[in-house]
């Protein structure tokens, strides 16, 4: 009888293992859904960010062109380190932005890879580390930046407008 009521101890035992196993990995299903649903919410605020980022760095690249007499092109010139005597920041083939009639920036060449290169240059990071797909209109007039949810950035080239478009 002993013996009987040692198994039945040790089958209580295992029982409220399983049962407490059943609800960690319920508990951390539930966490696991919940994190993985907020990573399209996340990805969509960075669009956010880089779009209120874009129309200050517009506004800023408009009034630098007026300013130098409005030229065909120009340097970008962010970053002194702090210094007015020192240089301008430079990374080596961004520095330089070709300029549309109306004072806006313009992609070097007419494809995707040009917009890419005009979001780094705007922006300064690469659009892929974000998982931004870039796109340039079929009529060759804007340059769209897809996120991973659908949330998307559009750059008018002529007219500067700067949109931001998402599913909510």
């Amino acid at each position: 009888m002993l013996s009987q009521q040692q198994a039945d101890g040790e089958l209580l035992q295992m029982l409220g293992k399983v049962i407490a196993i059943v609800l960690l990995l319920t508990l951390l299903s539930i966490l696991g859904f919940r994190y993985f649903g907020s990573v399209d919410k996340l990805s969509a605020q960075g669009l956010r960010v880089d779009h209120t980022k874009m129309l200050n760095v517009l506004a800023m690249i408009k009034a630098q062109w007026l300013s130098k007499g409005r030229p065909p092109e120009m340097k970008l010139e962010w970053d002194t380190s702090g210094f007015q005597d020192s240089e301008p920041f430079e990374i080596e083939g961004y520095t330089i932005v070709k300029m549309s009639r109306g004072g806006w920036p313009l992609p070097e060449a007419e494809n995707s890879m040009g917009c890419k290169q005009l979001w780094h240059q705007l922006l300064g990071r690469e659009p892929h580390k974000q998982q931004i797909v870039t796109r340039l209109g079929s009529e060759g007039d804007v340059c769209s930046y897809v996120a991973t949810n659908s949330d998307r950035l559009s750059y008018h080239l002529t007219t500067g407008r700067v949109i931001f478009l998402t599913k909510e």
